[in-house]
């Protein structure tokens, strides 16, 4: 029997009780009062016996009677309205409330124990819950019998099979992690005897087509190895094994590593580069420097996402034109934009530029369509956001956030 029914049928039994002997009581004032009224009848009639019979009619019919003229006898041998059996209807009343009283208060006090009792094991199942959401299984759960009974034992089979399903889940990324890292090495290893051949090759070769032609096969080379490695990381990160190294870097320093492979393509297109803050109130040498902004994500995997952001915003962008990169931050994100010059996108291209292998209708011949894809699977492993979007005076967009409540891994 849970506690509630105890304090329910305990709370019913002194209810019944009081109410019985509150009944109990008026029935009990009834009789003594009546009893002590025929006494006292008897009395005045034993006295004066010649007069019973006026005694008789005046009890069976008051209406006929003085009773003014009677109170003032009865006043002059100081017989007043209150007598002394009227202290008992008094006495019983207040019996009766303090009982009534007494129950109600026994039953505002059992019920907001147990409001208080539910209040506190609500809080520990939320609690539990919350720890059990944050990958902490160790914490038994306690067993009560209450209304919250069954519901333990659902929560319990349900925190053991999800526990059980987070371990089977954590082995099969961890196989996953190393058949990628096999794979990777069993792709490098032909690619790097290619890339040796090719070398040969060229020494060995003495006509000029037949050296164009070599030269042909390592572009390809490179490109399948590029390709593969692309290929490997997105798989990694999609699959959740992709290691973060997550610490304080400055942006400057973010932007200039992932300039660095675009610049060739920049100088060949004559490409100019803008470094500025949200609304063109940033200057270089205010916004880098002493103070620079800085913000927690990993340097290597976040400068190879804006890099392929800055690598694209170059390729879709006419020749003698201005890329411009925004920062700002704020206390809840630091923001990076990249906006460009070119023809933007169309409404049909908007809503699947990051899929993977999508082309869009200005993409380059050799591009293969994975590189918007792994920029926004890398960003948004690190707790950001990105979204591509077309500028108000014509140009593309891609609006990046990293929040700033990822942890701090490395210093």
């Amino acid at each position: 029997m849970t506690d509630i029914r105890k304090n329910v049928i305990l709370a019913a039994g002194i209810f019944a009780v009081c109410l019985f002997c509150c009944a109990g009581a008026g029935f009990g004032s009834y009789r003594w009062n009546e009893k002590h009224f025929y006494d006292r009848i008897a009395a005045v009639v034993s006295v004066v016996p010649e007069r019973q019979a006026d005694i008789m009619k005046a009890l069976k019919d008051m209406e006929a009677c003085n009773i003014n003229a009677g109170r003032e006898i009865l006043g002059r041998y100081s017989y007043y309205g209150h007598l002394p059996e009227r202290n008992f209807y008094v006495l019983s009343g207040l019996g009766s409330m303090a009982a009534a009283f007494a129950a109600a208060g026994w039953a505002f006090f059992l019920f907001y124990r147990e409001k208080g009792k539910l209040k506190k094991r609500t809080a520990y199942l939320t609690e539990y819950l919350r720890q059990v959401e944050e990958g902490t299984y160790g914490i038994s759960l306690e067993r009560s019998q209450d209304v919250f009974s069954n519901l333990e034992d659902e929560i319990y089979k349900t925190v053991l099979a999800l526990r059980e399903s987070r371990e089977g889940l954590k082995k099969e990324k961890e196989n996953l992690a190393r058949n990628l890292a096999d794979i990777s090495h069993q792709l490098k290893t032909p690619l790097t005897s290619l890339n040796v051949l090719n070398e040969l090759l060229q020494r060995r070769l003495v006509k000029e087509e037949d050296i164009a032609l070599v030269r042909k096969m390592e572009t390809q080379t490179e490109r399948l190895g590029g390709l593969t490695a692309a290929l490997l990381t997105l798989s990694r990160a999609d699959a959740g094994v992709l290691s973060f190294e997550i610490r304080e870097v400055p942006v400057s320093d973010l932007i200039s590593c992932a300039l660095e492979p675009v610049l060739p393509l920049l100088e060949e297109k004559g490409q100019q580069v803008r470094i500025c803050g949200e609304k063109d109130d940033l200057d270089e040498k205010e916004g880098f420097g002493e103070k620079d902004i800085f913000m927690a994500c990993d340097l290597g995997w976040t400068r190879e996402a804006v890099g392929n952001l800055l690598k694209n915003a170059c390729e879709q962008s006419p020749k003698q034109t201005e890329i411009t990169i925004r920062i700002w931050d704020n206390p809840i994100y630091t923001g990076i934009a990249i906006e460009d010059e070119g023809r933007g996108f169309s409404e049909e291209e908007l809503p699947r530029i990051f899929q993977r292998f999508y082309r869009g209708s200005s993409a380059q011949k050799d591009s293969i369509g994975i590189g918007l894809s792994l920029a926004k699977s890398l960003i948004e492993s690190q707790n950001g956001e990105i979204r591509a979007q077309n500028r108000a005076g014509g140009g593309a967009r891609f609006l990046i956030k990293f929040y700033k409540n990822l942890p701090v891994t490395s210093k």
